[in-house]
């Protein structure tokens, strides 16, 4: 009978208690929760009852949790790390203990930053990451290359439509948000989060060019790009990007890669915050077959994926349609069980995400250049940082200079909530944006405006 692992949770938010909890607590055969961290007192507290953790299994920080490992008062086998912010210094924590951990993405915001990860990993001669890409580990993604291989691979079209919270997590029915942290300690997260995003993004990245690569790029992309590495393996080439509507953060994003097989791959990444539903299908051409993908959002874990295989035989057009037996984050956590347990390495860890973060870093990159400008700081702009007076004047002139503060800049669902995400631009909008909310515009979801709808921050 296979081992029954303890998992300890850090970070009980929306993904915690959508995604992976219920499978945590419906697959007792393999997992049980030992122990559940999150710095918030409220959520701690509730999310606790709701999930049945006692008292005493319950921590503040990282920095406990490992404590009590040291002490040997806790025993763990894995680790979930799905905090809101940064992760890397309470991953490496917990790796040197011989902790493996599955993590929330992104990893890192820079290459500098997961670098880290992948050098300790390196050091210690095994892998200790995993990272949470459920639709990676889905039974219909597993077998694409099986119906169509890679040698035979013409295109793969990936397109996500990504609604507002509502759709994806209201069926969960995750514990009220809670941000009863002292101001200090939430304004030390918030400039931690914003310099770790500014050493990815670049000293000429705007506030804009900076939304863009978390909420649309790390979070969005990412994770599209991760799907069709499972499959054919990584995007070799950058071809093309493509970032619209003009002054809508995230907005929709189209890139062209090209993999090392040379078959040409279009993913496409629409936030669309009043779409009914959330849509994902891959379609997969070669010369004989045409294979279509519908992946469900892992928190409908009782959704399941669907795959359609066409093709003409004997004269005959044949269509075969298949759906998978499991839900892909169920299949993911049996994937990390045979991490663990067994060794078997993960579909995607620190090596994938850093490969990963460099390429996204040259999409941001690509659209910044096609606006005319450059992620690298201009070298007056250098020198005139080297004197705070003259920054600090700077940055007043561009408060009302930069064309940022036409922005409309909406919250993705499970993603940071306002108090804990990037600074926001303080200028007044001024510029008209087309297909806009509120008036016709696109932006915030209607949840992330109304007081009494719950906020779903990734902690």
């Amino acid at each position: 009978m296979p081992k029954i692992l303890n998992i300890a949770v850090v970070g009980a938010g929306t993904m915690a208690q959508a995604v992976h909890l219920p499978v945590l607590r419906r697959r007792w055969d393999r997992f049980s929760v030992a122990a559940l961290v999150d710095h918030s007192p409220r959520r701690r507290r509730e999310a606790s009852e709701v999930w049945g953790i006692e008292e005493e299994r319950r921590y503040e920080t990282v920095a406990d949790l490992v404590a009590a490992v040291r002490a040997r008062t806790l025993s763990l086998d894995g680790v979930l790390l799905s905090t809101d912010g940064l992760h890397v210094d309470d991953l490496l924590a917990i790796v040197r203990r011989g902790i493996p951990v599955m993590v929330e993405p992104p990893l890192g915001y820079s290459e500098e930053e997961i670098a880290k990860v992948a050098e300790f990993e390196r050091i210690a001669g095994r892998r200790l990451v995993m990272l949470a890409h459920p639709q990676q580990y889905d039974d219909s993604v597993a077998r694409m290359s099986e119906h169509i291989a890679t040698k035979d691979l013409r295109m793969v079209d990936h397109e996500v439509l990504m609604p507002a919270s509502q759709p994806l997590f209201g069926q969960a029915h995750v514990t009220t948000s809670s941000y009863d942290l002292p101001t200090e300690q939430r304004t030390a997260r918030r400039k931690a989060l914003q310099a770790a995003v500014e050493a990815g993004t670049g000293d000429g990245a705007t506030q804009r060019d900076r939304d863009l690569y978390v909420k649309g790029l790390l979070t969005g992309v990412a994770h599209q790009m991760a799907v069709t590495e499972a499959a054919y393996g990584p995007i070799e080439k950058l071809v093309a990007v493509r970032h619209w509507p003009k002054g809508v953060i995230p907005g929709s994003i189209e890139l062209l890669g090209e993999l090392g097989s040379g078959a040409q791959v279009r993913l496409v990444w629409h936030y669309l915050p009043f779409a009914p539903e959330y849509s994902e299908t891959l379609q997969v051409l070669s010369a004989r077959r045409r294979m279509r993908l519908d992946l469900p959002a892992p928190s409908h874990g009782d959704a399941r994926s669907t795959v359609s295989l066409r093709e003409k035989k004997s004269g005959v057009v044949q269509e075969v349609a298949t759906t998978a037996p499991k839900g892909s984050a169920e299949l993911m956590w049996e994937a990390f069980h045979a991490f663990v347990e067994k060794g078997e390495a993960p579909r995607a860890g620190a090596a994938e995400a850093l490969r990963q973060v460099v390429l996204l870093r040259e999409v941001l990159a690509t659209i910044v250049e096609a606006d005319g400008r450059s992620l690298e700081a201009e070298p007056e702009e250098a020198d005139a940082a080297t004197d705070p007076s003259e920054a600090e004047q700077d940055e007043a002139e561009q408060a009302d200079a930069v064309p940022a503060a036409a922005t409309v800049e909406v919250e993705l669902p499970g993603a940071e909530p306002a108090p804990e995400s990037l600074e926001q631009p303080a200028a007044p909008s001024t510029e008209e944006v087309v297909d806009a909310w509120s008036g016709g515009a696109e932006g915030a979801p209607a949840a992330a405006e109304d007081p009494a709808a719950p906020q779903d921050p990734r902690r």
